[in-house]
């Protein structure tokens, strides 16, 4: 079993201990709370879920089986995966946090007599134009991360050998772009070496896995 990587939280209440006192009222009124990360938390599981049982399906296909899908039921991945979520919702609303407290202090700097319905404006349009990209980008992560774990717990249980290759063919991490040079690599190195290898890493192993024989495809482990 994968082991989780640790999670640095950005450190918001540091800074919003240095707000006015409007401005705290401000940050209070719009800053995400316990409840808005426990619902995030249960979205991101059931996409990531999602996205795990889709990859186990597609992995399936390029083995020669298309006739079977892939079904999470309760066990110790799932239990992974709800741990996931819940430590990426941690990292989501801190960052969120501590974002709206920076631009709280921006505001303020542009306009030294703001007042609540000043910040109030400003802080609409603000998170709307953050929105606008960075839903997409907490997607693209929680989609990758489950989609690799997918492909290592499939190929732990069925694999019979192959090859992969690292797509987009083009990167801008020396990582990824190291991962690119070496064009096809071992299908067992490519699953202990999951991406997503830094934020807002868009690559995936392209797998390329040996086919199973005729007639085989009723044993393949798909996530009961």
């Amino acid at each position: 079993m994968n082991t989780l990587p640790l999670v640095e939280l950005r450190d918001w209440q540091a800074l919003t201990d240095q707000l006015s006192d409007v401005q705290k009222l401000v940050h209070l009124a719009v800053r995400m709370d316990q409840y808005d990360r426990d619902a995030l938390a249960l979205e991101l599981t059931r996409s990531m879920r999602r996205a795990f049982e889709d990859e186990l399906s597609i992995q399936a296909n390029r083995i020669g089986c298309p006739s079977r899908s892939g079904r999470l039921n309760n066990s110790p991945i799932l239990s992974q995966l709800n741990e996931t979520a819940r430590a990426k919702a941690d990292s989501i609303v801190a960052t969120f946090n501590y974002d709206l407290a920076a631009q709280v202090v921006q505001i303020k700097s542009n306009a030294p007599k703001a007042n609540r319905n000043v910040y109030a404006s400003q802080l609409r349009a603000w998170d709307a134009r953050r929105n606008s990209w960075k839903s997409a980008q907490i997607a693209m992560d929680s989609d990758g991360t489950a989609r690799s774990l997918a492909q290592q717990e499939f190929y732990a249980h069925n694999g019979r050998g192959g090859a992969a290759r690292l797509l987009p063919g083009k990167a801008v991490c020396p990582v990824c772009q190291g991962w690119i040079n070496r064009e096809e690599v071992p299908l067992a190195v490519a699953q202990s070496n999951p991406p997503p290898y830094h934020p807002n890493c868009p690559h995936y192993w392209a797998t390329k896995p040996d086919k199973w024989p005729e007639g085989t495809c009723a044993i393949l482990w798909m996530g009961e």
